[in-house]
């Protein structure tokens, strides 16, 4: 049996604490809520009062909306229509204004900015579980074979969009080929490493664990057991133009 517990069944508002600020979302159906992961990437990045901010893959609005809390004048871009009109509602609901656009990665934004906020989809989702939550889902997560695909991508195209002191906040995820990601990132950036977690895998992990355990065999990607859960290792870092 799949299990699908990361999804709500039905609409919800969440409420949130992070960096002390206080913001609400509107999450439902139709879309892939916040994770531990968004939580993680949201308490790390560093936005400063008047500072040019893009939210990539903005989903719910998340970190766009914090990010605009925290004083960024905020640009958002979505690919998926329901989920760039679920976080313009959430704008709305915590009274901030963010300039949103339709559209992959950096849609027709054509400016620098001094920071880049992306939390693209970075998973190999089993296919059991894509046919469970259907092709909409899993375009919200499923990060292709390797699970950096729009990763690899945004990487290659968004020096573009940076000045000189510019930097890029990007988790890099152990549940896909992260060691590639990481390899791209050094090679086209210079990189700090802002924060590092673990923490349990989704349940599509667990559920599939013997598919996952030959990927984790051959190195492509990290998991491990601490106790009777299986964990993955999640890393934040700040990039800049070398």
């Amino acid at each position: 049996m799949t299990r699908v517990l990361h999804f709500v069944q039905k609409p919800e508002v969440r409420r949130y604490n992070l960096q002390n600020v206080q913001f609400e979302l509107e999450i439902n159906e139709h879309i892939f809520p916040p994770s531990p992961h968004g939580s993680f990437f949201a308490e790390n990045m560093k936005i400063n009062a008047g500072e040019s901010v893009i939210d990539i893959g903005t989903g719910s609005g998340f970190l766009g909306i914090l990010a605009a809390k925290l004083g960024g004048k905020v640009s958002a871009t979505e690919n998926d229509k329901d989920a760039i009109e679920l976080a313009k509602k959430n704008a709305a609901r915590n009274n901030i204004s963010i300039d949103f656009q339709q559209g992959v990665y950096f849609a027709n934004f054509n400016k620098k900015f001094d920071v880049i906020v992306v939390n693209l989809p970075q998973e190999i989702v089993h296919k059991d579980y894509q046919e469970a939550i259907g092709k909409q889902l899993t375009q919200s997560f499923d990060g292709g074979p390797d699970g950096n695909k729009q990763v690899l991508e945004f990487l290659d195209i968004a020096e573009d969009f940076m000045h000189d002191k510019s930097r890029i906040y990007i988790i890099v995820y152990t549940v896909t080929n992260y060691a590639q990601t990481i390899k791209k990132i050094i090679e086209n950036y210079n990189a700090r490493l802002v924060a590092f977690d673990t923490g349990p895998t989704k349940e599509f992990v667990e559920d599939n664990i013997e598919w996952y355990k030959q990927l984790n065999e051959v190195g492509k990607i990290k998991i491990f057991k601490v106790g009777k859960k299986w964990c993955a290792h999640e890393y934040l870092f700040e990039l800049t133009l070398k």
